[in-house]
């Protein structure tokens, strides 16, 4: 039976999402997550799959991924709401965690899978001319 502070945080949508692939996966389970050269974690808010597919496709550049799931709200982490050189289809969803490490027993697999279509342009709905909402290459 999940935990009481779980169904909470599912209720409350406070979860964040890492977008790794399985190998990388199996290192952050033993290790925890750690930070890139700039000291940063990305993660995103939402695991909604063609948020997570074109984040993937744009800074993952793998086709098998893996969602991590953690809860921030008691890692004491200070967020910056609009990291820089983020796009404006997933530029809201994009938090950039400054912490040295998230350890391991506070990250969960929300998901992995196989990306079908590698999303080349998602506008999230935004009209642009000349251009459709979604373009999918096989």
């Amino acid at each position: 039976m999940p935990a009481l502070d779980d169904h909470i945080d599912d209720l409350l949508g406070t979860y964040f999402y890492h977008v790794t692939t399985p190998e990388m996966w199996e290192q952050i389970r033993i290790d925890g997550l750690k930070p890139d050269q700039d000291g940063i974690i990305r993660a995103l808010t939402t695991n909604q799959l063609d948020i997570v597919d074109h984040y993937a496709t744009q800074h993952v550049d793998a086709t098998d991924i893996v969602v991590i799931r953690f809860n921030p709200c008691n890692l004491g982490i200070s967020l910056q709401q609009e990291p820089y050189g983020a796009t404006p289809s997933t530029g809201s969803y994009i938090r950039e965690i400054r912490a040295s490490i998230i350890g391991p027993l506070l990250l969960e697999k929300d998901s992995e899978r196989k990306i079908e279509h590698r999303v080349a342009d998602f506008l999230g709905g935004m009209d642009c001319p000349g251009e459709g909402a979604i373009k999918i290459l096989p």
